[in-house]
């Protein structure tokens, strides 16, 4: 038997329960675009213990029949799925936004676990999402549980030192959503404000932690009472002068300011 053979079969067992139970039902079910969907019915795309494990559920599989659909996983998928490197994968995390925008998402009170719906919500693509949402499985942050997306109690950590481009890439990352923000957000939504001041340099330090401090307090703020959209606070603080030569007199300076306009 081939595998499109057996999810035909399995397929019309459930519409003749259901008549109303098509291939794009079982997409939502099984938390699959129907897109790929389709391409592992048609057998155009390998069947890995990933989407094994999803599409299971979505035709509620037996113990038995679960063993038998997990026989299709292609030797091309189970070497794909070792040549996984883990860094990789973290990296992908650090450098981009949508993952933990997704995981916040997941926080607020009308989530709704479809990748449609995820991918509305954010104004992405499915196949964007359903990407982020394999590599967040991948991580061991969320896993699917009857039907849904749960997120596993856990801190996002590296296995190794995180190069600095990497960081970088994250960073950029923000800097253009913030643009697009910028851009098409009503003021009203968004507050976007700078200030240029001349600094004493041996104060960085003392400034970088009472920055982090203000964005977790800001974090608790936020988080209190009903939680319907998701935010990202970006804080930049940066020289305007060269300081790649320059060496630091770090003894004490009077500290003026000027507040730039505020949108």
């Amino acid at each position: 038997m081939t595998l499109n053979r057996f999810l035909s079969a399995k397929l019309e067992e459930m519409q003749k329960k259901n008549p109303r139970f098509s291939m794009r039902a079982l997409a939502q079910k099984a938390g699959i675009s129907p897109g790929r969907l389709n391409e592992i019915f048609h057998e155009r795309r390998p069947l890995s213990d990933h989407y094994s494990n999803r599409i299971s559920y979505g035709l509620s599989l037996t113990q038995e029949e679960q063993v038998t659909l997990s026989s299709f996983v292609t030797v091309r998928a189970k070497r794909m799925n070792f040549q996984k490197v883990l860094e990789n994968q973290e990296l992908r995390l650090i450098t981009s936004w949508e993952p933990y925008a997704i995981l916040n998402l997941m926080k607020t009170d009308d989530f709704e676990s479809s990748t449609e719906w995820i991918a509305k919500r954010l104004a992405l693509s499915v196949e964007k999402t359903e990407e982020c949402l394999n590599l967040l499985e991948s991580q061991g942050v969320l896993k699917m549980k009857n039907g849904r997306w749960v997120r596993i109690p856990s801190q996002l950590t590296t296995t190794s030192d995180i190069p600095s481009s990497a960081i970088v890439a994250g960073h950029v990352a923000n800097l253009r959503k913030s643009e697009e923000a910028l851009k098409t957000v009503p003021m009203e939504k968004r507050h976007f404000g700078t200030i240029t001041m001349p600094i004493n340099v041996s104060k960085i330090e003392e400034a970088k932690q009472m920055l982090t401090q203000f964005r977790r307090k800001m974090c608790l703020l936020l988080e209190e009472g009903p939680k319907t959209e998701v935010y990202n606070l970006s804080m930049y603080l940066y020289p305007l002068t060269d300081v790649s030569e320059r060496e630091f007199d770090t003894s004490s300076t009077p500290v003026s300011q000027i507040d730039s306009s505020t949108t």
